[in-house]
């Protein structure tokens, strides 16, 4: 998911910081999904003012790295690895650190809920030092950083007096509202119901056969397709192309940490042809390892689309029998989206990231026609088929096609890991005639010249998540990069604006942490071939990685609209998700709910309609802008209801699910019937068995403590992520939330 925003260890930092540091595979270690980094922001909690305190101020140093706070003073704590403080209530103290690993971290002073305190801002640049100022209260329970909250955590013992000293407390205050933020409105209660677990890792999509078959089907990105009946899942999967895939925690792209466990690629998507009951075909997404010319110049893997056949009975399927649609090269690990959906049309639609990294210019971004900002895939057309929704006509190949996928050329690079280039251009040579798929007649670019075909929509960072209503509507989300999450209703030859725009607002890539950084970006494409000067589309959901100065989440996942009689209250909205709360350690996902408004448009060409709007510019305060230095002053504005286009949104609630929900929300699913099944974990790496689907069902019928988590089970937290992190995706497979 995924957000690289994500990180679930994928998919946060100061994500502006991204460079070649180094041209061998693995060395460097920037964020891991910088989706999350901001989730974790805790909006800027960073210095408390001065303190007329009346004793002298104690300084406590740590190094940060993923594996642990490095204790460097006072000397009772020199290296040791999360160490436990001493703190006075009513003292002043200073903690400094350092960022060991070029990796995103925060130091955050939480309660005993998990509600932060006081905290630093994130900072993914390796050496950058950052410092926190504050007065010492009773509530003091740990430290932690918010994107690492399993191996960077430590307690904290209060003893002393109570008293604040008179003064302590500047303008800003020193409390972090509660978690909840109070940006969703409170929604409809509901329960959730467990209807399958174990075997699964870190289930990624589900789908349904013919409407007349009660079965259904869970991917798992380890590599697994299960068979999901009104018993469970079946033990032994209906198909394994774990043999066909990456290895999972092996990267090639210099954006990953060589050691990280956070991962966004794997087996990310999966749909059945709607004549499936004929002819027995379905379809996966996966990422296929790189091919020794990719290796050479550090590009990843290859996104990987493709038919297979399924016995007939419906239980178990050949990996033999694939026949590869799309071969699409990824320069990082992060950004690949994930579930695909058929339309009412019959097409296939396929969501690609843009290629992964942060901010849409690192090398595998090609330039595009806004010169305002570096990069990105998003915005181009003509080189690749990164940051896009793809549609094609599985029906209609060259039946004399190679089964190897649509040819896409090797990138290619100057030996230091710059690309010169990321695929062959569109409309160079004829290669329609070896595609093993046809091209919708209607798609908005046939016979543009350079342009692909294959383009439905355009604009998109890490879209984890499609879905269509019952009307014909396309709905995706959009894990965001440092400040928000986004979903859309996509149209045919819809821009939707990464990374000219992040969500509603302005994008800078210099400045990706500052809303304020760029307000007048342009409202409209170029009215210029491919482009025809079309208005940037807005989404209709949008909400803050940090709202008011309390984080409110850090991957959206992308989820279906409720067309069920069982919760009436629910019916006709959007339900999605959020990948976890990012100031609580372990999983503690969120679902959302958005309300479709009265004069929504229903299509009646079968296609999605057309409900987007540009705005003027990004609503934005001119205020200070992000600085770069790492020492945690200056920090970027703070977001609040002057930023958030309240009457250009949906109405958005957060659903009350009776009992713990303590799960990391990875997908959704849908069934015939119109049910709505969340895709979870506890987990936020792929490993173990900690995966489960549930049914959102009405009060009172759900299981009492499903979202308790199991003792040891909580291994990793970085999604969507990503963030760069997401981000994505956000289910771990996606998700820099939130990278």
């Amino acid at each position: 998911m995924t957000d690289e925003n994500t990180d679930p260890r994928a998919t946060g930092t100061n994500r502006g910081t991204e460079g070649e540091r180094s041209t061998g595979v693995g060395e460097w270690r920037p964020s891991r999904r910088r989706l999350l980094q901001v989730g974790a922001a805790t909006g800027a909690l960073t210095g408390l003012g001065s303190m007329a305190l009346g004793r002298q101020q104690q300084t406590y140093r740590f190094g940060g790295e993923v594996e642990a706070w490095i204790g460097r003073a006072p000397p009772a704590i020199d290296g040791e690895e999360n160490p436990t403080i001493e703190l006075t209530a009513g003292a002043q103290y200073e903690v400094v650190w350092e960022n060991l690993d070029g990796l995103p971290h925060n130091f955050t002073i939480q309660d005993d809920e998990g509600n932060a305190i006081v905290s630093t801002e994130t900072t993914s640049e390796e050496g950058a030092t950052l410092s926190l100022t504050f007065t010492a209260t009773q509530e003091m329970a740990q430290y932690i950083c918010t994107i690492h909250p399993t191996t960077m955590v430590g307690d904290v013992e209060i003893s002393g007096s109570t008293t604040a000293t008179p003064g302590a407390e500047t303008e800003t205050g020193t409390a972090a509202p509660g978690v909840d933020a109070g940006f969703f409105d409170e929604g409809t209660e509901v329960g959730v119901r467990e209807v399958a677990n174990g075997p699964l890792t870190a289930p990624t999509d589900h789908a349904t056969g013919p409407p007349e078959d009660p079965r259904s089907f869970v991917s798992d990105q380890t590599g697994q397709v299960y068979v999901l009946t009104e018993d469970g899942l079946r033990d032994e999967p209906m198909i394994d192309v774990s043999d066909r895939m990456v290895e999972l925690g092996r990267f090639y792209g210099l954006y990953a940490s060589s050691d990280q466990e956070y991962d966004e690629r794997g087996l990310l998507g999966l749909d059945f042809h709607p004549n499936f009951a004929e002819n027995r075909r379905f379809y996966l997404h996966y990422s296929a390892p790189p091919t020794d010319e990719l290796k050479s110049i550090n590009w990843d893997h290859i996104e990987v689309v493709s038919e297979f056949t399924a016995s007939e009975d419906g239980l178990s399927a050949e990996a033999d029998s694939e026949n590869q649609l799309l071969r699409i090269p990824h320069p990082q690990y992060n950004h690949n989206a994930g579930p695909m959906a058929f339309g009412p049309d019959g097409y296939l639609y396929v969501p690609m990231g843009d290629g992964g990294g942060a901010n849409d210019d690192m090398y595998g971004h090609v330039p595009d026609w806004y010169d305002r900002n570096r990069g990105g895939n998003g915005q181009d057309l003509h080189h690749n088929l990164l940051g896009d929704v793809m549609r094609i006509d599985v029906d209609a190949g060259d039946e004399t096609a190679t089964p190897g996928g649509t040819p896409t050329p090797t990138p290619t690079a100057d030996g230091t890991g710059t690309p010169q280039g990321t695929a062959t251009p569109a409309g160079e040579g004829d290669e329609e005639a070896e595609k093993p798929y046809g091209i919708p007649d209607d798609n908005p670019f046939v016979n543009e010249p350079g342009a692909y075909d294959e383009i439905w929509a355009y604009g998109f960072r890490n879209p984890y998540g499609i879905s269509f209503d019952s009307q014909g509507n396309c709905f995706v989300t959009d894990a965001g990069q440092n400040l928000w999450e986004e979903a859309s209703v996509v149209e045919a030859g819809g821009n939707y604006g990464w990374n000219v725009k992040e969500g509603t607002h302005c994008f800078s890539t210099d400045q990706p942490s500052d809303v304020s950084a760029i307000t007048d970006c342009p409202e409209t494409e170029p009215n210029e071939a491919p482009y025809d000067g079309s208005p940037l589309i807005d989404p209709v959901v949008e909400y803050p990685h940090v709202y008011q100065g309390t984080p409110v989440g850090q991957v959206i996942v992308g989820g279906h609209r409720y067309e069920n009689d069982a919760i009436a209250d629910l019916s006709g909205k959007y339900i999605f998700g959020e990948y976890s709360q990012p100031t609580v350690a372990g999983p503690n996902g969120r679902i959302l709910a958005a309300t479709v408004p009265e004069d929504f448009d229903v299509p009646d060409d079968g296609t999605a309609t057309e409900t987007g709007t540009a705005t003027d510019t990004a609503t934005a305060t001119d205020t200070a802008a992000e600085t770069e230095t790492g020492t945690g002053t200056d920090q970027p504005p703070e977001i609040g209801p002057e930023n958030v286009p309240r009457d250009e949104l949906w109405d958005m609630e957060e659903l009350q699910v009776q009992g713990e929900f303590s799960w990391y929300v990875r997908a959704f699913g849908q069934d015939a019937d119109g049910a709505i099944y969340v895709l979870v974990s506890k987990n936020g790496v792929p490993e173990g068995e900690t995966g489960a689907v549930l049914q959102i069902v009405p009060p009172g019928e759900g299981d009492e403590g499903t979202g308790t988590a199991a003792a040891g089970t909580e291994t990793g937290t970085e999604p969507g992520a990503e963030t760069e992190t997401g981000t994505g995706t956000a289910t771990g497979t996606a998700t820099e939330s939130s990278e």
